[in-house]
């Protein structure tokens, strides 16, 4: 008696545990593809900056580097909205236009307006077939 109830305990507990692993059929692995382009700002190459592709499906977004207005890597199959962002070090007296203790901190500023990245509208279809070739020219106003 006492063994079987053991090997019904081990097997209970061994079920929970592998039910417990499992993902739901959820995918685990995210259809990706290749993208890439050119941003300008102001007509011109950006000279640094970084572009998420990020489509909302709580997977982790792609983020690429931008290097002379190129970039590339790979994005997920489907509608993917797009944040673009290019940073500068500057002095928080540079920033904030105030004198005082403190102020010779530095901070990263965004070159970018929010348009661009915390507030983009920006989206684009990454196709599983194709060449995602997505430029983009943006106004620093």
């Amino acid at each position: 008696m006492f063994r079987r109830m053991a090997a019904l305990t081990a097997l209970l507990g061994l079920l929970g545990l592998v039910s417990g692993c499992s993902d739901g059929g959820k995918p685990t692995d995210v259809k990706r593809a290749k993208v890439s382009g050119v941003v300008k700002l102001e007509g011109k190459p950006l000279k640094t900056g970084k572009i998420i592709f990020d489509a909302g499906n709580g997977e982790p977004p792609a983020v690429m580097d931008i290097l002379d207005g190129n970039y590339e890597g790979k994005a997920a199959i489907g509608k993917n909205k797009v944040q673009l962002t290019s940073t500068r070090k500057v002095s928080m007296k540079e920033k904030m236009k105030m004198d005082g203790p403190g102020y010779d901190t530095m901070v990263e500023e965004n070159l970018l307006p929010p348009r661009y990245n915390t507030k983009s509208e920006i989206s684009r279809d990454v196709e599983a077939a194709g060449e995602n070739t997505f430029n983009f020219d943006l106004q620093s106003k």
